[in-house]
């Protein structure tokens, strides 16, 4: 019985429909990017790539560019996570993380999820019984969730406003 919930789940996983996600992991990743800069209007967004998209995650790399404040144009390579939690019940949330890749002491979510994989961090029978593919993602969303305990909001909150704690 247990098989079979597994394969349903990686079926409803890996056939859903991603364009809806990514377009919107696209979407909040502008808007979020432009809300963390210190001159909005500076902001400019290329290299926008999809490293990983199922029907509740999207992992984008990418490259910013925004006047500092001192006013000198500065690029650097960011992963921006988005993530749906609860996607099929009322209290649904969507999350999202911005890393800086250039920046050598933070480590990104998919190099965690690599090492993860590696390690077999967390797995059980039914995990490590997976096809390779289906560990690799497992591990992803895995690395995903851990994130954003840590290092992700809320979309559209402020997680320094005491209203929302």
């Amino acid at each position: 019985m247990k098989r079979y919930v597994w394969l349903y789940l990686l079926i409803s996983l890996f056939c859903s429909c991603t364009s809806s996600i990514e377009r919107d992991a696209k979407s909040q990743m502008e808007l979020t990017m432009k809300e963390l800069a210190k001159d909005p209007s500076s902001v400019k967004i290329s290299d926008v790539k999809t490293m990983f998209s199922n029907d509740s995650l999207c992992i984008l790399h990418f490259r910013c560019s925004a006047k500092n404040g001192f006013g000198a144009m500065r690029a650097c390579l960011y992963e921006y996570v988005y993530f749906i939690r609860n996607q099929s019940s009322n209290n649904e949330k969507r999350l999202e993380s911005v890393i800086n890749l250039d920046d050598k002491d933070e480590k990104s979510v998919l190099e965690q999820a690599h090492d993860n994989y590696n390690e077999k961090f967390l797995e059980y029978d039914s995990i490590s019984s997976l096809k390779d593919e289906d560990r690799k993602a497992w591990h992803i969303r895995l690395a995903s969730e851990m994130h954003m305990i840590f290092g992700g909001r809320v979309v559209g909150e402020d997680r320094y406003d005491i209203e929302n704690w």
